[in-house]
């Protein structure tokens, strides 16, 4: 159709045009509609033209364009119109052309990305991790609120748009970051790397105030850096207190003599304590995570392997072996498989508790042979001396053994064991050439392991004979010093001696002077029983008398001295404010120090002086052949030494005691009346300030018969 005002070909130019166009009159009356407008209306050209255009379009509230058509089905169709003024050459109006496009399907796709974005939105923010995306440019596409939350210094910051450096920037102004040392362009720098990087690597990432962070970066197909932050604040603290009490595990494990190994199903250790990767000349690093078999000697292997299998089959067994272990000892062991299981109720590993029983085993050995020795009538007293030091030197691993007479400054070879008859009897050597010399006016055991590394490297006995281990011990007969028993090597000495070894020497020295007097042999096979009681019942912790032994003891003294009015002195002795110890300290350095006490004191009496515990830090004493004047020498040595030196140099731990001192009287029938006067004395000692000794009267003033102790 030809407009008759225009020379546009009207109907030609805009039938299959796929906008929906209309020309409108200059009075606005619809004039031509196009195929595509009526499609999209779906009105007949004959139901739409002639008809004003504002029937065809829709206006928003308030907006002048239109905004869509009027369908005749009176639903809206939404699309962009354009009106544009139709004039001829001289400028005269001729109408409007109407050009629409139908949006409908562009504003139905942007309300499914705008639902889509802000369901990915919605998704986003319920995850409890942080979530940040950066686009190409380093700026911030979005983040989470748990994101914004976990960086709270830098909140304010993170704007879309904003670089992930200036970002940072923001929170090291802030002291947001435990920078651990470095400068803060050093950390900013590390940080931006990694950040670039964002090769999914997973670290952590330490916050000011205590707050750690996991965080993982990558990079996305398109090129943005998408990260994740987890809080793992309470991980990290359960993997401190875990470790703490792993560390506190090894600290009690190794305050044990016991070599305690833990191990998976396949034989893996898990766990090695100090002492017992000591066996192996190893630290528990160089063991942990390696088979454990492959530290042990094939007939240890052959040894345990079954009782091994049987243990992992969920039995738990102990057995007795020997062997012999990269620090040159040869161990007899008590050993301990204790299945462990998992959470789940399964087998999950093994326990082995090894304790070395090699002193209590040779003890054992060693004291079977001699009462055998000394027990038997076929022997002569010659004879039993001389097994008595064959026992010694196979007890203490040293080839030589000597008993000698000592008279004056003379020191004679009477008895001597060696493996070649080195040492002849009858030799004669000047006391002080001898390492005896040092034991002989001590009237107590002396042991050096090796000579070379003590203070007794300048002794003339090691110029004269360079002997690297001794143990002796001087003995008496008849109540007379006779001499010393003996036991030496050229060689040092692995493992150290103990205070069973100390009482053994002493016992062997009791034996020979037994022997020699060749008086008593009755009453030295009960001496031998008594001994053997009493290292059967020493105080765990100290290694002295129990309460119960030392009661013992003291009950046959006070009957002695009803009989022979042999004298001897009480003294109960108190560590003050030893409850202070324990509180300060702990119970590990409160056991150590009585462990350090009992040594002190012990340093200061004599082989035939009784020494026991006899409560928590209470301890007593018999003085042998002693007055309250030999008492007071005694007590006075005891406390200046506890003054003058801390007892634990490695706590400059200093500690004190009051002693409670009582002479045995004739009213003393049993043991009892003694020790409550001693006590009565501790107390007074105590009420008197401490860290002295009071010395008991004969018999307990009546106003003090109920004193009380608790002041202790």
């Amino acid at each position: 159709m030809t407009d008759n005002n225009s020379t546009v070909d009207i109907e030609r130019t805009f039938k299959d045009c796929p906008e929906a166009v209309a020309v409108l009159t200059p009075e606005g009356i619809i004039r031509y509609a196009n195929t595509s407008l009526l499609e999209l209306l779906g009105w007949a050209d004959s139901e739409i033209v002639g008809h004003p255009g504002e029937e065809i379009l829709a206006h928003e509230d308030g907006a002048k364009m239109p905004s869509g058509f009027r369908r005749k089905d009176r639903f809206i169709a939404a699309a962009d119109i354009s009106m544009i003024p139709l004039a001829d050459p001289n400028g005269t109006t001729l109408g409007t052309l109407l050009i629409g496009r139908d949006c409908s399907g562009r504003l139905e796709l942007e309300d499914r990305v705008a639902d889509t974005s802000e369901l990915l939105r919605e998704a986003i923010e319920t995850i409890s991790e942080g979530f940040a995306l950066y686009d190409k440019q380093d700026r911030l596409v979005l983040c989470n609120a748990n994101y914004r939350r976990l960086y709270s210094l830098s909140e304010d910051a993170m704007e879309k748009g904003v670089s992930f450096r200036d970002i940072l920037q923001h929170g090291l102004k802030r002291d947001q970051y435990q920078l651990n040392a470095q400068s803060a362009d050093d950390w900013l720098q590390e940080r931006l790397e990694r950040h670039h990087r964002a090769d999914g690597e997973v670290h952590e990432q330490q916050l000011a105030g205590g707050r750690w962070l996991q965080v993982s970066e990558k990079r996305t197909p398109r090129g943005y850096i998408a990260g994740i932050r987890t809080d793992i604040t309470n991980l990290k603290h359960t993997q401190a207190e875990l470790q703490d009490a792993y560390a506190n595990m090894s600290l009690l494990t190794d305050s044990l003599s016991h070599a305690i190994v833990e191990v998976d199903m396949d034989g893996m250790c898990s766990f090695i304590n100090d002492y017992g990767a000591a066996w192996y000349n190893l630290k528990p690093d160089q063991i942990i995570g390696k088979k454990y078999r492959d530290f042990l000697s094939p007939e240890h292997i052959s040894k345990i392997s079954v009782h091994f299998r049987q243990a992992l089959g969920g039995r738990r067994l102990q057995i007795e072996t020997m062997d012999a272990f990269p620090d040159g000892l040869v161990r007899d062991l008590q050993m301990e498989f204790i299945p462990k299981l998992s959470s789940a109720g399964f087998m999950a590993g093994l326990i082995i508790v090894s304790t070395d029983i090699t002193e209590a085993k040779k003890t054992e050995r060693s004291l079977a042979s001699l009462y055998q020795v000394t027990a038997t009538q076929e022997l002569s007293s010659d004879q039993k001396i001389q097994q008595i030091l064959r026992i010694g030197c196979e007890h203490f691993d040293l080839p030589y053994g000597i008993v000698s007479n000592i008279i004056e400054d003379g020191y004679t070879v009477v008895w001597a064991e060696s493996p070649a008859g080195e040492i002849p009897v009858g030799a004669h050597f000047e006391l002080g050439d001898t390492y005896c010399s040092n034991v002989i006016g001590d009237d107590k055991p002396l042991g050096i392991m090796h000579t070379a590394k003590s203070e007794f490297s300048l002794h003339p006995c090691y110029k004269n004979f360079p002997l690297e281990t001794y143990i002796g011990v001087p003995f008496m007969v008849n109540g007379e010093r006779y001499g010393t028993i003996n036991f030496t090597s050229p060689t040092a000495r692995l493992r150290p001696f103990t205070m069973t070894d100390y009482q053994l020497i002493c016992q062997f020295a009791d034996w020979v002077g037994h022997e020699i007097a060749r008086e008593q042999a009755n009453q030295a096979l009960i001496d031998a029983k008594i001994r053997l009681e009493r290292l059967a019942s020493i105080d765990d912790l100290t290694g002295l008398l129990n309460r119960r032994v030392f009661l013992e003891q003291a009950n046959k003294e006070v009957a002695r001295y009803r009989r022979d009015r042999r004298i001897f002195t009480t003294l109960l002795l108190d560590i003050d404010h030893f409850k202070l110890v324990n509180d300060n300290y702990g119970h590990g350095v409160g056991d150590e120090v009585l462990r350090e006490f009992s040594k002190l004191v012990q340093e200061e009496l004599r082989v035939v002086d009784i020494f026991g515990r006899v409560g928590g830090e209470e301890f007593a004493i018999l003085l042998i052949n002693t007055d309250a004047e030999g008492a007071k020498i005694v007590c006075d040595r005891i406390l200046e030494r506890l003054r003058n030196a801390p007892l634990l140099p490695s706590h400059d731990l200093k500690v004190t005691c009051s002693i409670g001192v009582a002479v045995a009287s004739a009213d003393d029938v049993e043991f009892s009346s003694l020790l409550h006067r001693a006590d009565v004395a501790l107390y007074e000692a105590k009420e008197k300030g401490r860290d002295q000794m009071v010395l008991a009267p004969p018999s307990v003033p009546s106003g003090k018969q109920n004193a009380q102790v608790s002041a202790r």
